[in-house]
């Protein structure tokens, strides 16, 4: 099969083995492997994990390489609560939660990290981009990382976490009720006091 129709027919950018064997059923199956090989080799394709290539020339968003790496998931954690200024570090690594294991993949388009999370506790992202809320992601993060966080003003001067106007504490609160963690509810109560101590305190009334 040549890679000007098989392109024409798979009608995506990303795609699966099982999905060019479908495009190319005429086929035998070793064949099809060994051309997807071949076209990688040539530049023509990208192999993004075993089993999932996309076409180098294309730019699929970050979405769709995401779900094709491992479904389901969302956008969390470091990588929105930097979008959101609520982390002032860089984050050089997509991260994501799923109710998959947990794994990381290195890939020519970027580094994606997916952490486990439980199934009742897999909401509040859009469903399109993929990218959770802030004070989802928050949450996620919180009860993530709940093992080396505490619950004192000391620790989120240190820590730098910082919430932005717009954060939701109510809705905030209804995602840290589908992890059923004491501990979490804790960090949640103690990081909002800081925030809302940092806005009211002598330091900020000077400002």
């Amino acid at each position: 099969m040549k890679f000007k129709e098989f392109r024409r027919q798979m009608k995506k950018d990303v795609f699966t083995t099982h999905e060019a064997q479908i495009v190319a059923y005429a086929y035998q199956t070793d064949l099809i492997n060994l051309q997807l090989h071949t076209w990688t080799r040539l530049g023509e394709l990208t192999r993004l994990k075993r089993g999932v290539y996309l076409f180098t020339d294309s730019n699929p968003g970050i979405e769709i390489i995401a779900s094709q790496l491992c479904s389901p998931c969302y956008f969390s954690l470091e990588y929105i609560l930097n979008l959101h200024g609520i982390i002032p570090e860089a984050v050089f690594t997509y991260t994501l939660v799923t109710t998959r294991p947990t794994r990381t993949f290195r890939t020519p388009r970027g580094d994606f990290s997916f952490r486990t999370i439980r199934s009742s506790a897999f909401a509040g992202f859009d469903t399109t981009s993929l990218l959770a809320t802030p004070e989802k992601a928050l949450i996620d993060y919180l009860y993530l990382n709940s093992s080396r966080l505490e619950p004192s003003d000391t620790f989120w001067d240190e820590s730098r976490l910082r919430l932005p106007d717009h954060f939701d504490l109510d809705l905030a609160r209804s995602f840290a009720a589908l992890f059923h963690s004491r501990k979490l509810g804790l960090l949640l109560t103690s990081l909002y006091s800081h925030a809302a101590s940092e806005t009211t305190g002598p330091a900020s009334q000077k400002r």
